[in-house]
């Protein structure tokens, strides 16, 4: 009798551990699961977001190119030139609010982006870009039609935490905000491989991070308070 119990023990021990192995099996597969599932999720809203934002910069691009069309076209028939400089104005503008809200949210998709960031960074070379050909085309309408803007390039670092440039930006968020028309400014990272980049660089000698360059005369290396930055252009 004894060993029948004895034996009883061991197939009901033997079941016992099966049931455990079967649990753990399909926990452990569970748990797979949710992981893969967590990873299909996050890259399919990575391609959805660099989908979205290649379509914004597709339109960027095509409102660029639209701009210069326009410009030739009204340069042909129109004889009044502050005509001309106010359809400019209007227009440039309108980029400029476009790009900034482009700018704002590739650099936020540049920090969550798991999956997409070659991707992204490709964008972000072309928004460069396109930014870089707005600024140029402030440039010229302070030049030509005394357009009484104030062009800032902002240059800061992506590669590494920079905490003034951080400080930096959220200023110039702030000034930009404070006077939308007035203020013009243009992030450039440093460590994008972008020849206008490195141009623009070597141009106005940045060799620290935050630089501002105001109306390509002023140089300011480091922090500079939003105080301070209003005095500088008055």
């Amino acid at each position: 009798m004894a060993v029948k119990h004895m034996e009883g023990n061991k197939r009901g021990e033997s079941k016992m551990g099966k049931i455990r192995v079967n649990v753990y099996l399909k926990a452990a597969l569970l748990t797979f699961l949710v992981f893969v599932s967590g990873i299909a999720i996050g890259w399919y809203l990575d391609e959805a977001r660099v989908s979205f934002v290649k379509s914004k910069i597709d339109e960027l691009e095509i409102s660029f190119s639209n701009l210069a069309l326009e410009e030739e076209f009204y340069r042909s028939i129109a004889s009044n030139k502050d005509t001309i400089c106010n359809i400019y104005i209007s227009k440039a503008n309108d980029l400029a609010l476009q790009a900034g809200k482009l700018g704002s949210y590739l650099e936020s998709f540049r920090e969550i982006s798991k999956f997409g960031l070659h991707n992204i960074e490709s964008l972000k070379d072309k928004y460069f870009i396109l930014n870089l050909k707005l600024w140029l085309y402030m440039r010229k309408l302070r030049e030509e039609c005394n357009y009484n803007t104030t062009t800032i390039l902002f240059f800061y670092t992506s590669m590494k935490r920079c905490e003034d440039c951080i400080a930096q930006g959220i200023v110039l968020d702030q000034l930009k905000k404070s006077n939308p028309e007035k203020y013009m400014i243009f992030a450039v990272d440093v460590d994008s491989k972008v020849g206008i980049v490195n141009a623009l660089k070597v141009y106005f000698n940045v060799t620290q991070v935050p630089t501002l360059i105001i109306n390509e005369k002023q140089k300011i290396g480091g922090f500079i308070s939003r105080q301070e930055l209003e005095k500088l252009t008055k």
